[in-house]
């Protein structure tokens, strides 16, 4: 394999791991399937390490020295259109039904999968958290209530996503406007379990994805990543636990709760 292709080569397996691991892929798949990527390319004495959020990576061609390439993800969000995009490329390498360039173009065009809609994301948070509040034993009357909370966390979310601020204040506050709204309401209509809408309107902040992969890496042995998700699924319910403790606090101390 001549030098530019090889380092064309090792770059494409780098970038496929990197879109695996950014889009939600679990550890073990996004190492699993660099490897087939590169047995596949003919890049030999491939070894990588994925971690949650860095890859490190090293590969050896005959009559050079070793290349070592790492590349760190700060960040990761679920976009499974993109992982299986990824999948699917790995496995047509692996039939040899494509070549490097070609591999590059389809790459290129799984990591600019579109996202969903922000009117989307926001209209699954109100159906989800009405529908939650309502399998949580809440009544016909509790559903509205648990939307909207679902809509001004979900409002809260992107907004403070469009500033960069952090996961974990960014679910303070919305854990925080849901519980607000939920008791204000309750206050005012009597009828309506500010317990059973604000139950449903968190359940679309919970972890769920953080807490899956990391259960499933550590049955896999990668207990480091592992214990990495887990500690984000912590954190994150945490966060969320303390803004309905602050919205609980400041009804009390208002006198509505």
């Amino acid at each position: 394999m001549a030098d530019a292709l090889f380092d064309r080569a090792l770059e494409l397996v780098m970038d496929a791991g990197q879109t695996l691991l950014e889009n939600g892929g679990e550890v073990f798949r996004a190492q699993q399937t660099m490897e087939i990527m590169a047995a596949s390319l003919g890049v030999r004495d491939f070894h990588v390490y994925v971690l949650t959020n860095g890859i490190f990576a090293s590969a050896h061609l005959p009559g050079r020295d070793a290349v070592s390439l790492v590349r760190h993800v700060p960040t990761v969000s679920v976009h499974l259109g993109r992982v299986e995009a990824v999948n699917e490329l790995s496995r047509e390498l692996a039939a040899g039904r494509l070549g490097v360039v070609e591999a590059e173009a389809r790459l290129n065009t799984a990591r600019t999968l579109p996202r969903s809609t922000p009117q989307l994301e926001i209209l699954a948070c109100v159906v989800g958290a009405a529908g939650f509040a309502y399998l949580f034993g809440g009544t016909l009357a509790d559903m509205p209530v648990a939307a909207v909370a679902g809509l001004l966390e979900a409002l809260v979310c992107q907004q403070f996503a469009r500033h960069g601020i952090n996961r974990i204040f960014t679910d303070i506050v919305a854990a925080f406007c849901g519980t607000i709204w939920a008791i204000a309401v309750q206050t005012v209509v009597p009828a309506v379990n500010a317990n059973a809408a604000i139950i449903g309107a968190l359940m679309v902040l919970t972890p769920g994805v953080a807490l899956t992969m990391g259960v499933r890496d550590i049955l896999n042995g990668d207990y480091l990543s592992g214990s990495i998700r887990l500690l984000d699924a912590l954190l994150i319910a945490g966060s969320i636990a303390g803004g309905v403790v602050l919205g609980w606090i400041m009804a009390r101390g208002l006198g509505v709760a």
